[in-house]
């Protein structure tokens, strides 16, 4: 059964809406999650809905924003993963680089750090305190754990991430005014990102 995580501010979705997707994909099998819940279930899987709260346009900006930080994050290019893929200790194979996330860093890289497995503070620290590129490649977006506060002294260290198991983003599950205002936020999320506007009729036989 296909497999597919809505994430919702809070971790979740009121019964009118989880029965509108329910029935928009049929045969699905759907888990709930927030960012931070999600970021924290390794087990959970890669293919996700985000579903804004609908409730103010400002609030979804942020959402869809804070999303594309700590989740949407760009595969290294097929040189990196190659490379990648011959010295890597595990038998994982970096996947293909699918359509380009928001934050990422997959173009024009000279050099990249490679972080496998868990980062915490104590390793995004001492990776920033030395003399490693800005580009950081690590394994998943779940592998990384930092306080925000953190996160954002790295990104005006010019901290670039990229994921050898990158999320992938189906669509946004988008209140009207959402769906409207999309030229606030297109660019915020991968190019070509499918929108799904509540109320609508979005049934897809797309996910396997």
């Amino acid at each position: 059964m296909a497999a597919l995580v809505c994430i919702a501010p809070g971790g979740k979705l009121t019964r009118k809406i989880a029965a509108e997707i329910g029935a928009g994909l049929p045969g699905v099998d759907l888990t709930v999650r927030s960012i931070s819940g999600y970021l924290a279930s390794p087990g959970s899987g890669r293919r996700v809905l985000l579903c804004p709260a609908g409730r103010s346009l400002s609030r979804d900006l942020g959402f869809l924003r804070r999303a594309a930080r700590k989740l949407l994050w760009s595969a290294p290019t097929a040189d990196f993963r190659d490379a990648i893929g011959g010295l890597r200790t595990r038998d994982v194979v970096p996947r293909a680089a699918p359509a380009p996330q928001s934050g990422g860093s997959a173009r024009g890289l000279a050099a990249a750090l490679l972080l496998e497995g868990h980062v915490d503070a104590a390793r995004a620290r001492a990776a920033l305190e030395s003399a490693a590129p800005r580009d950081w490649i690590v394994e998943s977006p779940r592998h990384v754990h930092l306080p925000e506060r953190l996160r954002h002294a790295l990104e005006r260290a010019g901290v670039r991430w990229s994921a050898l198991e990158p999320v992938e983003l189906v669509a946004v599950y988008a209140a009207p005014a959402l769906a409207r205002a999309r030229a606030q936020w297109k660019r915020v999320l991968p190019a070509g990102t499918r929108v799904w506007v509540r109320g609508s009729d979005f049934r897809t036989a797309g996910l396997r």
